[in-house]
């Protein structure tokens, strides 16, 4: 009877073990409930809204020589049909959600290269802000090119040397009419009228350019 009774109460112990492992291994599973993106100039934001804040060492990033680029969040988990945001910018190419029994990755295929990336987690709100900006080379190119298009950046030549050229010009060209006695131009004044017309032509081709 007391052996009886002794291996009654292993079995309740074993279960109640169990049901306590089990319990834990549930509870520490961390619910991804919604995403939302969005495009900047220098990259992608992405907040990621969850029912508790997973720990910085459970988030990790790398970006692949595919083109995509891949979050992945340790412990925890989501309905991939569900998160998909429903406004994807269009500054990605693609997005999908994988899941597996340990972790949930984020895959994004950007048409830049991701060069550096933050999390920043907002424990009021239970969100995670993924912060992804493009390569430096890229950002180079688009500031050259934003300059080249900005209204008034191609105007021609600098304000400051076309007044002192025209100034200079119109100098020579009056000394030269007051010293000559002559109906004619002489070369001073010739001089003056050449700088202000090769000034006046350079200004707008630079302009054209």
């Amino acid at each position: 009877k007391d052996t009886f009774r002794s291996m009654r109460l292993r079995i309740f112990n074993f279960i109640i073990t169990i049901a306590i492992v089990h319990s834990l291994g549930s509870s520490a599973e961390i619910l991804l409930e919604t995403l939302h993106l969005e495009s900047k100039a220098n990259g992608i934001l992405l907040h990621m809204k969850m029912d508790t804040i997973p720990e910085s060492q459970n988030i990790t990033a790398w970006q692949a020589n595919s083109g995509w680029f891949y979050i992945t969040l340790y412990e925890v988990k989501g309905d991939s049909a569900s998160i998909i945001p429903e406004d994807i910018p269009s500054s990605l190419l693609d997005f999908q959600v994988i899941t597996n029994d340990e972790s949930l990755q984020l895959g994004l295929r950007l048409k830049e290269p991701i060069e550096n990336y933050e999390f920043s987690p907002n424990h009021n709100s239970k969100t995670v802000l993924a912060t992804l900006h493009y390569s430096t080379q890229y950002l180079a190119e688009l500031d050259t090119i934003q300059e080249m298009k900005r209204p008034g950046s191609n105007k021609g030549m600098p304000d400051g040397i076309k007044k002192w050229l025209y100034l200079t010009g119109t100098g020579i060209t009056l000394a030269g009419l007051m010293q000559n006695e002559d109906p004619g131009l002489n070369h001073q004044s010739i001089a003056g009228i050449s700088l202000l017309l090769s000034t006046f032509l350079i200004d707008k081709i630079w302009q054209s350019l």
